[in-house]
């Protein structure tokens, strides 16, 4: 099996991705303003996000009231509108209205309402989200429909300024590229051979694979709150992954765990060693726990089941054709001189 991928190497590998992009993002200030009729429970909603004595400055609060409203910032990251019924009143309604107008997205927050359709979101909305009530149950909901209006980069910076929220926004960051992996796992075919039996997996597939976690690691960085010069930040994540050592060293734990053999397998283990790795990352960031190959086969085998079941998911739907390790060299290698 080949040895670790060199930090030069690496860095050959995420030279083309953009990495001020994210750090300008996540560096970049929001607000985000709170709205219900009388202001008593968007003030609760943000103490609960803000998790502290003093809310955080950029989360604002008011009533439904023009006076109030004119005053907010004018262009937020997001407008919650918290609502104790489905059907908003109509200074509700009135407030929802102008920041549809503004471009501003609007999450409608429903609290201890159960109705049919109280969470379907109406014209003019963005998306409801339901809650039984406005406490700590509240944070991983809200987490998760704030980082969806935020998009893919501005949601680092709202976990990076909200603590409380950053765990959901973390976790689902590792979920989808682990997800990304082992749908391209499956897509190419991943390696031919099985890891264990020291046959080396495809070049290519590791590099893609590697330059995914690398980015994903980058990203829980951000959002976790660090900051510093893109290279200095990637060249202390590498040092702390062992370049794709862990990777590996996963998937050899995997393959001898998973009671069948072919592509299934190597979709299961690029899912849950891509998964392994953004949770010790995880830790890391959020403890000072140090990465070691233990540790990672340990998530390894927490997420093995979602690895297979999401291999099983993926070869019933039908898959592009695949070419075999020999066909793909062919097209690098010179056309034979034919024989006279």
């Amino acid at each position: 099996m080949p040895g670790p991928l060199k930090l030069a190497n690496l860095w050959k590998i995420i030279r083309d991705v953009d990495l001020s992009g994210p750090r300008e993002a996540a560096l970049t200030p929001f607000a985000i303003v709170f709205v219900s009729e009388t202001a008593d429970d968007a003030v609760r909603l943000r103490g609960v996000l803000s998790g502290a004595d003093v809310p955080h400055p950029w989360l604002e609060a008011c009533p439904a009231v023009p006076e109030a409203l004119a005053v907010t910032s004018g262009a937020p990251l997001a407008a919650v509108l918290v609502t104790r019924q489905a059907a908003l009143s109509e200074s509700m309604a009135q407030a929802q209205q102008r920041f549809a107008a503004a471009g501003v997205p609007v999450l409608v927050v429903v609290v201890g309402h159960r109705a049919a359709g109280a969470g379907l979101a109406r014209r003019g909305e963005r998306a409801r989200v339901m809650l039984s009530a406005l406490d700590e149950s509240a944070i991983e909901p809200m987490a998760l429909a704030l980082a969806d209006l935020a998009g893919d980069d501005r949601q680092l910076a709202v976990a990076s300024r909200l603590p409380l929220l950053r765990p959901a926004i973390v976790a689902r960051l590792i979920e989808r590229t682990a997800r990304a992996n082992a749908s391209f796992a499956f897509t190419t075919g991943l390696a031919e051979t099985v890891p264990v039996l020291s046959a080396p997996m495809n070049l290519g597939d590791i590099v893609v694979l590697t330059k995914n976690q690398v980015m994903m690691c980058y990203r829980i960085a951000l959002a976790s709150g660090r900051d510093g010069e893109p290279r200095a930040l990637i060249g202390e994540i590498l040092g702390v992954l062992g370049g794709g050592l862990l990777f590996r060293q996963a998937a050899r734990e995997l393959v001898g765990l998973i009671p069948f053999v072919g592509i299934l397998p190597k979709v299961a283990v690029a899912y849950a060693g891509t998964y392994a790795i953004g949770r010790a990352t995880s830790a890391w960031l959020a403890d000072g726990r140090r990465i070691t190959s233990d540790a990672i086969a340990k998530y390894s085998r927490e997420s093995l089941d979602r690895g297979r079941a999401l291999a099983e998911r993926l070869s019933g739907s039908p898959a592009p054709p695949r070419q075999s390790r020999l066909e793909r060299l062919r097209q690098f290698l010179p056309v034979p001189r034919r024989r006279a």
